[in-house]
């Protein structure tokens, strides 16, 4: 067993989510665990923050049984304001979800659970986000147990050239359709550019206006299970390793003759 870790458990679906129930009862039989979490459902909040607006933040309930509080914010509020404000010490992992509905490909840059991670990763804190495809919500316990072993081994990992940069790194974790000991195993993976093509149902239709609600399917963009969307429809556990440059580094000499010139100022185009 690795040794007790300090968690700050969060999500984006709210602090009554089984998911994080569940990773909560998972991580505190090894692990102190302090939840900081939405009060209320924050599903596609992305990265959004509260500012020039008030934040409220309660403990929760002893009836709740988890140690932590809830807040009127976004996921990306949770960790901030846990890590600068809450908590007297920083904890050693950050931990988000479980989310229901998978979280590959460009998903991932819409999502409050991945949000969550990234934010502890801002603060160089190890940071990890677990999200369960839908048909897989069955196995949510089983999961929960899964993503416990695989923080541990987030948290134990000092491989040559990896214990500086593992803070500056966060990890997407997605768990498919099928339960543990039947998924074909782990696979580390590359970030997907598979989209969901967005489409509008019409609720309503009234004096007032319309009402809308967005649905749509995944679009595959690679055919390789090196990718997120694509392992994970294979039956494999994905884990994906996310930074933050965002970079077209392969543009960057294409774009030399804007560079060290005074062209702007003639007026021409």
């Amino acid at each position: 067993m690795a040794h007790s870790l300090h968690i700050l458990l969060t999500n984006d679906d709210g602090y009554p989510a089984e998911g994080l129930r569940l990773l909560y009862a998972s991580l505190s039989r090894n692990h102190r665990v302090t939840v900081v979490a939405p009060e209320k459902e924050q599903s596609g909040a992305a990265h959004a923050f509260t500012y020039k607006r008030t934040l409220g933040c309660r403990p929760l309930p002893a009836a709740e049984g988890m140690h932590g509080f809830a807040v009127s914010g976004t996921p990306s509020d949770c960790v901030k304001l846990a890590l600068a404000h809450l908590l007297e010490t920083r904890p050693d992992v950050i931990v988000s979800g479980i989310n229901v509905g998978e979280n590959t490909g460009m998903a991932g840059h819409y999502s409050g659970t991945l949000a969550a991670a990234r934010e502890g990763a801002f603060w160089e804190v190890t940071s990890a986000a677990f999200s369960v495809a839908e048909e897989g919500a069955r196995y949510m316990a089983d999961y929960a147990r899964t993503a416990a072993a695989i923080v541990e081994k987030l948290a134990a990992m000092h491989a040559d050239g990896f214990a500086n940069e593992r803070r500056r790194v966060f990890f997407n974790v997605n768990f498919p359709s099928s339960a543990p000991a039947e998924s074909r195993g782990i696979r580390i993976t590359r970030q997907s550019l598979a989209f969901f093509v967005d489409k509008y149902r019409l609720v309503r239709d009234g004096p007032a206006g319309r009402v809308l609600q967005l649905y749509g399917a995944k679009q595959e963009a690679e055919p390789s299970d090196a990718y997120d969307s694509r392992a994970l429809d294979s039956g494999y556990i994905t884990i994906t390793p996310l930074h933050f440059d965002a970079t077209a580094g392969h543009v960057l000499t294409h774009m030399a003759p804007l560079e060290n010139s005074r062209w702007y100022l003639s007026g021409k185009r």
